[in-house]
């Protein structure tokens, strides 16, 4: 074959695809995430706002880190508080080891009922839900620091909780030989007004924050609305002026059990919610409602049932096979439209792409949450989600709240040595 012919073929030659690849802003963030852990401090917070693929960089940077490592000190431990994490984590390590692990590792599940001989375990990757390992840690107090002797990286999913006691404790005794800590999280911080949890929390990670590079575009959120991995969302407040009187929580607090099963029982907001809902539904093939209890998810979904609108509810109380039955449906192509209600979950790692609206039916103080809830709807097209999103806010107006992603992503940036 002479020159030409071959400079000829190589044009037309298709590349060659990564099955689990990384967005350009995903391998900029991995580069220093690397580059973080492996300085003297070994520990760094990933923030990125939600939607734009936490789990996917954590899981390259882990596969990394179990790469460098070789028995009998290598077990990578992934910390989550929720089912839904936890799941996420392991399905997205069991996928990444495949094509990015240099040799056979085990992927150890540990939450829900599940159980595990835990001083058994020597290397792989273990994830494991926070109160589980705590419980195990408490009925055997010398665990952790067994763990320790094996653990080569910590990885600590949804990180601004971290600072809670149970959780410090846990990480300082499986950090105790110094292995890297990454943090995930989309908000930096424990509350919108900065205090001593937030600080305590930016000294946990060394003030190491790793970010998106905006390149120009201000923020990270909107980096990534303009070059569509996230929707753009539209902010749409509802408000109302409810008859049930409760107390403004404390500062730094969020609304009591008790005060959200009060707004729960009120007809009004209940009205509000499922006419919301039924706005909703009109407009977006799949719509996720945050009631403010369970009772209030309950009457809602009866209420939309009655006209014919596909619906379900999840909440913690929901048997397993019947939340996966219900989750696995929504997330499914089906053409029919759907509103799901729930009470207390699908806060943080529920990924559902045809979600394209989030009614916010509960009160909360709290920036963190409120972030996690919009966040439902904001994968955008280049990420297989929409272009555009409603974020409605049913808004008491006489309780506080929020009403922007880019408020809760920025709101931090003076805790961290590079925001």
């Amino acid at each position: 074959m002479n020159a030409t012919a071959s400079a000829t073929s190589e044009l037309g030659a298709e590349p060659v695809r990564p099955s689990y690849g990384l967005y350009a802003y995903q391998r900029q963030v991995l580069a220093d995430v690397i580059c973080a852990l492996s300085s003297p401090g070994r520990r760094a917070v990933a923030h990125l706002p939600t939607g734009a693929g936490k789990t996917r960089i954590a899981t390259h940077a882990a596969c990394y880190l179990l790469n460098l490592t070789d028995e009998p000190k290598s077990l990578v431990v992934w910390l989550a508080s929720t089912q839904e994490l936890c799941e996420q984590a392991a399905d997205d390590l069991e996928r990444g080891w495949k094509h990015l692990g240099r040799r056979a590792a085990h992927v150890h599940r540990h939450w829900g009922g599940g159980s595990l001989d835990l001083r058994g375990l020597k290397s792989g990757f273990f994830v494991t839900g926070l109160a589980k390992l705590f419980a195990a840690a408490a009925r055997d107090n010398t665990l952790l620091g067994h763990l320790s002797t094996h653990t080569s990286a910590v990885v600590f999913d949804e990180a601004h909780q971290a600072v809670a006691p149970t959780y410090s404790f846990v990480v300082e005794q499986l950090c105790g030989s110094r292995p890297p800590l990454l943090g995930l999280t989309a908000t930096p911080g424990r509350t919108a007004e900065l205090g001593e949890a937030d600080y305590r929390l930016a000294e946990m990670f060394n003030r190491t924050r790793v970010s998106i590079d905006p390149k120009g575009y201000g923020n990270a959120v909107t980096y990534l609305i303009a070059n569509q991995y996230l929707a753009n969302p539209r902010f749409v407040p509802i408000d109302f002026a409810a008859t049930v009187s409760i107390s403004h929580p404390r500062p730094g607090e969020d609304y009591s059990s008790g005060d959200l099963d009060r707004l729960g029982a009120d007809d009004i907001r209940t009205g509000v919610i499922i006419r919301t809902a039924e706005r909703a539904v009109r407009r977006h093939p799949r719509t996720i409602v945050f009631c403010p209890s369970v009772r209030s998810a309950l009457e809602c979904r009866a209420a939309l049932e009655s006209k014919g609108v596909a619906t379900s509810v999840v909440t913690a109380d929901t048997p397993k096979d019947e939340r996966q039955r219900a989750v696995e449906e929504f997330k499914s192509s089906e053409t029919r439209r759907m509103v799901m209600f729930n009470y207390g979950v699908l806060t943080a790692g529920f990924d559902a792409p045809r979600t394209r609206c989030v009614v916010i039916g509960r009160p909360t103080t709290s920036l963190v949450l409120y972030s996690q809830m919009a966040g439902r709807a904001l994968r955008g097209p280049r990420a297989g989600g929409n272009r555009t999103a409603e974020i409605f806010t049913v808004a008491d107006t006489n309780l506080p709240g929020f009403g922007s992603v880019t408020e809760a992503f920025t709101n931090w940036e003076a805790l961290w040595e590079n925001g």
